[in-house]
Formats: C-alpha cells, structure tokens, sequence
C-alpha cells in the first residue's frame, strides 16, 4: 500500500514533497504530516508493578525501574519510550524498515532475557518476585503529530486490545 500523508489541518490529501496544503494553505512540515506506515510495536510492563513498588523503598523502585528501563532501551535502540513501569519501542517508525516485525521479535527477546537477569538479583537482594510482560504487535498506524500541538510529541495511533491478555514470561505475538 502507498503511503497517504494528510494535511493536520484540513485532512485533505497531500500531494508527494507539497511544502503546503493546497486547500487550506497550512505548512507540510514533518510537525504537521501524518502518514500511514505498517510498524511493529513492542510493549513491555512489570506484573503488579504497584504491589512490588510497596513492598520497597521509593528509592530501590527507582532503581530497579531505571535499570529496566537502560536495558530495555538498549536492546531496542530504535527508539524506546519509557512510560513508568512500561516500555514501548517502535520499529518502523519514523523510518520505515522492511524487517520491523523481526527486529521486534528479536528485541522482545533480548528485552525478556535481560529482565530475568535483572529479575534474579532483585529476588535475591529484595526478596521479591519482578516479572515482565512483552507483547510484540504488527500493523498499520498513523504515524506523525497528532492533536494540536500543545499536546506534545504523540506518533501513533492504531488499534491495540492485547496490552494485559498475556502471561509473564511469556510472548505474545500479533
């Protein structure tokens, strides 16, 4: 499927390399342009997150949540969003890649071993049990701003019923 890019004003289709709406006159800046792109996404959370977030200090959480995050962003290099206890990278956006569904699958992987790396040291340091989630999904999303620009940075909107119908340690794969 080619890719549609819309004016963020006007929604009317753009021409390919328009710098401006033809109806409506706004910019095309990349800040102003959505697109639909086929991408994998891969999402990543602790299992009861705030019940082990009680059973510590705030500052061993910090810790353990951060060390979590390094590594995740790490494995994913793409570009991983670290949303509180979650983790969420995105292969195939803003750059399309041809293979973003096996670099997703790849980085879940690289993702959930490190976490039971991690997981280990914090049950014999802790004596808690740290457990994570990762689901891996392919399709298509607008990609690009979305709402005004005072909302801030958002990128995708796209349709995701999956987040909790999975069990730790294992994948899930869409």
């Amino acid at each position: 499927m080619a890719t549609s890019m819309t004016c963020r004003s006007c929604g009317r289709a753009l021409r390919p390399h328009a710098k401006f709406c033809d109806e409506c006159g706004a910019s095309t800046d990349s800040a102003d342009v959505t697109e639909y792109k086929q991408v994998t996404v891969l999402f990543a959370d602790v299992v009861r997150s705030m019940d082990l977030a009680a059973a510590m200090d705030a500052e061993r959480w910090q810790q353990i949540i951060t060390s979590l995050a390094e590594r995740s962003a790490a494995v994913a290099r793409r570009r991983g969003d670290f949303t509180g206890d979650g983790v969420m990278a995105i292969f195939g956006a803003p750059k399309a890649l041809e293979d973003h569904a096996f670099r997703g699958c790849q980085a879940a992987l690289e993702i959930q071993e490190s976490a039971r790396r991690l997981a280990e040291d914090v049950r014999v340091h802790d004596g808690v049990d740290l457990a994570l989630r990762v689901g891996v999904n392919s399709g298509e999303v607008i990609a690009g701003a979305v709402g005004s620009a005072s909302l801030g940075t958002a990128q995708l909107v796209g349709r995701s019923e999956w987040r909790n119908a999975w069990n730790p340690w294992r994948h899930l794969v869409g």
